[in-house]
C-alpha cells in the first residue's frame, strides 16, 4: 500500500487486507498465515514528519520449537512508526544519537510504502521460541517420537560420566 504525501491534509485513515504471498517473494519462508493480514492505519502528517499508528492482525502459522508441529496463533498488534525526511538525517561521520533518533525511520520523495513498516511490526512480534502449548512434551531425543501423540518406550538416558562428576561437585 503506498500513501502519497501531497495528498494527505493532516490524517488519513488507511483499512484493507493484505497476502502474505507479497512477502514471500523476498524471499523469506518463516512467515505463513492462515488469514491475510488485516489493518485499520491512521497516517498523520506534521509539516514533514509523519506518524504511522493503527492495529495489525493476522492468524499466522508456526512451528512448535519443541515438536515441530505446526499450530495457528491470532496475532494482534499495534503499530507505532514515525518517519522524518531523509533530508533531516545528518551526513556528518560522527553523529551522537539520542534516544528518540532510534525510533525514527526516513523517507525520500512524496510516497511511503506501508508493505514493509507491517511486515517488520509482524516479523518483530512473531515469538522466538513458539510453543502449540505450554505443556507441549517435545520429541523424544532417543527415538524422534512426538511424545504428545505417542508415548515412548525408551528408557532413560543413562547419565554420563561427566554428568555424574557435575552432580557431585554441585552438591
Amino acid at each position: 500500500m503506498v500513501v502519497r504525501l501531497s495528498e494527505i491534509e493532516d490524517i488519513l485513515v488507511v483499512k484493507g487486507e493484505m497476502d502474505t504471498e507479497r512477502f514471500l517473494e523476498a524471499g523469506d519462508s518463516e512467515l505463513k498465515a492462515a488469514t491475510p493480514v488485516s489493518y485499520e492505519l491512521t497516517v498523520r502528517k506534521f509539516d514533514d514528519s509523519v506518524t504511522i499508528e493503527g492495529p495489525v492482525t493476522l492468524d499466522a502459522v508456526l512451528e512448535c520449537s519443541r515438536c515441530l508441529d505446526e499450530f495457528t496463533v491470532p496475532l494482534s498488534l499495534n503499530m507505532a512508526v514515525k518517519l522524518a525526511p531523509k533530508s533531516k538525517l545528518s551526513h556528518s561521520p560522527e553523529m551522537e544519537l539520542h534516544s528518540d533518533d532510534l525510533d525514527v525511520y526516513y523517507y525520500e520523495g512524496d510516497e511511503i510504502d506501508l508493505d514493509p513498516f507491517i511486515y517488520d511490526e509482524i516479523m518483530l512480534n512473531i515469538p522466538v521460541r513458539p510453543l502449540c502449548r505450554e505443556e507441549c512434551k517435545g520429541i523424544c531425543p532417543r527415538c524422534g517420537k512426538n511424545m504428545n501423540s505417542d508415548p515412548c518406550n525408551c528408557h532413560e538416558a543413562p547419565s554420563s560420566l561427566l554428568g555424574e562428576k557435575l552432580k557431585s561437585f554441585l552438591n
